[in-house]
């Protein structure tokens, strides 16, 4: 029974550890979190984890549509394919839960800020089913965040090509072109203000948060993190799987069948692959540039293009196939 004399002779020890913990604070101490706003960390956590996914799917996309014959449809449609993926995204997500992928990762759900203020409800922890936000109300959300930065860009990028702010001041199109402008600083000004405010106080993470009364508040009483940890696995696996691809380069297999593909592309007398219109948008071009290996691109068209393969520093002629490293004015 030499154990049992163990045990009595222990039970100080014990005794006196117990009284050392009960002087420590609790554990809860720890996991108290403010009343009257979500951490910011939290929120800006949920924002980069939404953000590094939509890259992943892109850059999954893009390089699906990365072969001779998609790539006019993929430079010709990119902000069109973009939309579509954020559209999706938010149909599956936002839509449904009041939450994007990166909010639900991080425990976040978003609340009819206004509907709370009318019943007294400013626990961040409120998460009754009367607070969620309305059909329209995430209708408009989805209006501003990504309809109307689509818009933006294509807008944009008609004045670019067209040169519209180059043209007479009286013209109607110097004067949308000056107005766009003015909108883009306003916006990026009151963006930047909100982004101070929402770093002193915790609340209204975007601008379009604010303006619709949209709050993120917890999605339920238990701050589940692993689901982050998840994620990142998730994240590491699909970049194991992209490298594998990028080394097996499994488009090299289907170099003759492309060939074939292209020179019937090229055989076609179609009107819009006429010599004297772009390679790319089939118009005629803007500041005309021809590739080093003789057709003929708009300025912006073949730019933008190398800019997108500067690793490899050349793309592949929409015409004919060869790569294009280079352009002269035409």
């Amino acid at each position: 029974m030499a154990w049992l004399g163990d045990a009595v002779d222990a039970q100080y020890t014990i005794d006196t550890v117990s009284k050392q913990q009960a002087l420590l604070p609790s554990s809860n101490a720890f996991s108290i979190f403010p009343k009257d706003h979500v951490l910011r960390v939290f929120q800006l956590d949920a924002l980069v984890l939404q953000q590094e996914l939509v890259e992943i799917l892109q850059m999954a996309l893009f390089h699906v549509l990365d072969i001779p014959p998609l790539q006019h449809f993929r430079f010709a449609y990119q902000e069109e394919l973009v939309l579509a993926l954020d559209a999706l995204l938010y149909r599956l997500s936002v839509w449904r839960t009041a939450q994007s992928i990166g909010d639900r990762l991080q425990n976040l759900v978003l609340r009819d800020e206004e509907r709370a203020r009318l019943l007294t409800l400013q626990n961040t922890k409120s998460i009754l089913p009367s607070l969620a936000p309305s059909r329209r109300l995430l209708l408009v959300h989805a209006v501003m965040t990504l309809v109307m930065p689509y818009a933006t860009r294509k807008v944009q990028r008609k004045i670019l090509e067209k040169g519209w702010e180059r043209e007479p001041v009286t013209t109607a199109r110097y004067r949308i072109a000056k107005a766009l402008r003015y909108a883009i600083v306003t916006w990026s000004l009151l963006s930047l203000a909100n982004t101070f405010n929402f770093l002193m106080t915790g609340k209204y993470r975007t601008l379009v948060e604010r303006i619709l009364s949209l709050r993120l508040v917890y999605g339920s009483q238990r701050m589940m993190r692993f689901t982050n940890l998840l994620y990142m696995n998730q994240h590491v696996q699909w970049q194991t799987w992209m490298s594998l691809f990028s080394v097996l380069s499994l488009g090299r297999y289907f170099r003759r069948l492309m060939k074939s593909l292209n020179s019937v592309a090229s055989s076609s007398a179609l009107p819009s692959m006429n010599e004297n219109l772009c390679s790319a948008c089939h118009e005629l071009p803007t500041v005309c540039q021809r590739s080093n290996c003789g057709h003929r691109y708009c300025y912006y068209c073949i730019k933008s293009r190398l800019l997108d393969n500067q690793s490899t520093g050349s793309f592949r002629c929409i015409k004919c196939g060869q790569a294009v490293h280079s352009c002269t004015p035409a």
